[in-house]
Formats: structure tokens, sequence, C-alpha cells
């Protein structure tokens, strides 16, 4: 009781939260909603694909734009914040033009299979869509317009839910999971890129671009300590898609990305959002010289008392949960939930805490947290297979060492977070 008696229910923080939830959990429950009728058609070894591909979106996308998109936030005249803004997209446009390019060469030089060639172009095309969703969204937050992201979350899970199951009944396999994500990302980016060109004409067309150098030095550490973080992030969980494939083959790896997704609902139904209005918030208490570690031990508290119900019954159920709710084909997704979920759960308590190297400029102790993390669990899933062997007993032993070495990381990195909170911004 005394967790919930510290909620103050007309908060600002409070109601920008209650917004964001709601068209999260909308968008959400689309898709966990129609997930059942998907894993019905769909292989293990599809669902698979489409996991990889969206693991290598994820990281395209945030190479594209070397994370200048999380500086919109944070200047305090709006201006400036548009100029961040159109340099994050020219930065993308290069990236993205440049990829392209190899891709086009790689083909000519060494003939790729048609499917692979056109797996390039669907994720090139899926990241230049994320990356205005990306921006969009941060420019949202700026503004306190919470509605829009939800909107844009919510047309995203429909359009793309509604797509894979349709494409599923006419047996198109991954191929029909891809596009239908493609398509998601692109009717779900058209607010957004309307937005920035609304801005553009009507507020910023004649500012002075001479800002760009200016702006680009002040907030250097974006890209120079910020991309390298995410990228071992990304890149992390990218490599590990390719060691389960290589080791323990697409099904395997089917059933550990669908649970896996599953275990991080509550991350991004509650985690993120409060996650984005804590990154608003934190940047008013720092613009006004004010301590974050209030709110920060405020948000840890909350999540704690909003994650005890929904991962202890994961834990205890899980695989009678999947089996149930997915078919018995996909029962063992929910062995591999229960054994996970104490990772995923010390994953949810950090997970809103992700911007606070940002706004306390900490990102390079916090980038040699991170890639400490990254590389105990790459060695995991490097040395356990090859040294038990690829079968399903090895799996098992090596989901129970990751899920419980990093439960132990992610509690030290929430009181490491916390010591830095008190420290203030670094000089």
């Amino acid at each position: 009781m005394q967790i919930f008696q510290r909620l103050n229910f007309k908060s600002d923080f409070f109601k920008s939260v209650l917004v964001l939830i709601s068209g999260t959990i909308m968008a959400q429950a689309i898709g966990y909603l129609i997930s059942p009728f998907l894993t019905r058609i769909y292989t293990p070894e599809e669902m698979g694909e489409l996991g990889v591909y969206m693991r290598i979106v994820g990281f395209v996308s945030a190479l594209a734009t070397t994370r200048f998109e999380l500086s919109l936030p944070i200047p305090k005249y709006e201006g400036h914040s548009y100029l961040l803004y159109k340099l994050s997209l020219k930065i993308a446009r290069v990236i993205l033009t440049g990829l392209f390019g190899l891709l086009i060469l790689f083909y000519f030089v060494k003939p790729l299979v048609p499917s692979d060639f056109v797996f390039g172009i669907l994720t090139i095309i899926s990241t230049g869509f994320v990356v205005f969703i990306n921006l969009g969204t941060n420019w949202s937050i700026r503004q306190s317009d919470y509605k829009k992201i939800s909107r844009q979350r919510i047309v995203n899970s429909l359009t793309s839910n509604s797509l894979k199951w349709i494409f599923g009944v006419f047996s198109m396999g991954a191929f029909g999971l891809i596009l239908a994500s493609l398509i998601g990302f692109g009717l779900s980016s058209v607010w957004f890129i309307k937005d920035f060109f609304s801005i553009r004409k009507n507020k910023y067309s004649n500012y002075s671009s001479k800002k760009y150098v200016v702006l680009a030095k002040e907030f250097k550490h974006f890209p120079l300590v910020s991309l390298p973080h995410v990228l071992v992030d990304l890149g992390r969980d990218l490599l590990i898609a390719f060691l389960i494939v290589y080791f323990y083959g697409k099904d395997v790896f089917g059933y550990y990305n669908h649970s896996y997704m599953i275990l991080k609902l509550p991350m991004v139904i509650v985690g993120a959002s409060i996650g984005q209005v804590f990154f608003k918030k934190c940047s008013v208490l720092v613009n006004n010289d004010r301590s974050t570690f209030p709110l920060m031990k405020r948000t840890i508290i909350i999540l704690l008392g909003l994650s005890v119900v929904p991962f202890s019954l994961i834990f205890f159920f899980g695989e009678e949960m999947f089996g149930f709710v997915f078919s018995e084909a996909w029962a063992k997704a929910g062995y591999f939930s229960q054994i996970m979920t104490v990772w995923l759960m010390a994953n949810f308590l950090i997970s809103p805490l992700s911007s606070l190297p940002l706004i306390l400029r900490r990102q390079g102790e916090f980038f040699v947290i991170g890639l400490i993390g990254s590389i105990l669990q790459l060695a995991c899933f490097t040395l356990i297979p090859i040294v038990l062997g690829g079968g399903e007993n090895s799996f098992i032993s090596l989901l129970w060492t990751i899920s419980i070495s990093q439960a132990i990381f992610l509690v030290f990195v929430i009181f490491i977070s916390l010591y830095y909170s008190k420290k203030g911004v670094k000089e």
C-alpha cells in the first residue's frame, strides 16, 4: 500500500504517463490479441526470421541518426531543437543512401540470392520510416504531445498485425511478416513526416543554418558516446540472434524471441511510456538545477509495485500459459519465459532510466557498464554451446546462466544509477 500511496494521480507526470500508457496498451493489445492466431499460422522458423529483421532495422535506425534524435527534448530554445532535427535527417539520408549503394554494388560484385537482395531493400526502406518515427517521437516529447505518440503506435500495431494475419492466410511466410511490418512503419510515420514539413514551412524556414556546427559540438556526446553505447546493445542483440540460429537453429531462436518479446510486454507498455515522460521531466529538472534523484527513486518504486504480479505469474505458470494461449506448439517458449523472468523483471525496473546518462552527461561511465554487461552475455552465448554442444539441454543451461547473471548485474546498475543521480550533471 505504501508504494501506491506514493503515486500522485493529479500530477502532470502521472497524467502524461497515462496518456502514453493508454495508447501503448491499445497498440500492444492489438498485437498480443492477434498473436495467438499468428502462432497458429506461422512456424517458429518464420517468426524467427521476423525477429532477425526487426533487430537489423533497430540497429541500422540507431546508426542512421547517430543518436542526435535523443537531443531534441533537451535544448532550451525550440529553434535549436529544430536544427538538430534537420541535422539528424541529413545524416540519416547520407547513411541510408550509402547502404543502398553498397547493397547494389554487392549485388553485382557477388550476386545475391534474390530473396536476400529483396530482404536488404525492405530493411533499408523500413529503417527510413523508423528514423522519422524516432525523430517525431522525440519532437513530440519536447512538445508534450503524447497523444500523437500514442496514435502512431496504435496505427502501426493495427496495420502491421492485420496484414500479418491476412498475409498468413495466403501463406506468404516470413516475407509476409516482414512486408506487413514495413507497411505498418510507413503508415504510422505519416503524421511525423507531415509534422516536420509543417514545422519547416511555418516556423523555421529562415532559421540560420550556421548554428549546425555549434549545436553538433554542444551535443557531440550523443554520437561520440551514446551511439557506441546503443550500438553495443543493439549489436549484441543482433549477434545473439545469429549465434542462436547458428548453434541451435531458427526454430529455437523463434521460441526464444517469442518468449523474450512477451516478457518485454510490461517494459513496452509501462516502462517505455514512463521512460519518455521521465526523460522530459529530468530534462526540466536539470535545466532548473534541481536533483533528479527523488524522481528516479519514485519511478523505481512504482515499477517494482507494478511488476510483481505479472512476472510472478509467468515464473510459475509460463509453460502452461503459453501452451493455452499460443497453442501447444509454443509451450516450449513458455518454459523459456519461466527461466528468463528474473532477468527481464530486472530489465523492466531499469528500462525507464536509460535516458539518465544522456541528461547527466555520464554516457562514458554507462558505456563502460553496458559494455561489461554485453561481454557477459556474449560470452555465455558463445562459450556454453561450444562447451556443452547444441542440444536442448545446453540451451536450457545457457538461459539459466544468462538469467541469473544478468539479474544480478542489472541490480548493480540500478544502484549505480541512483548514485550518479545524486551527484548530478557531470561538469
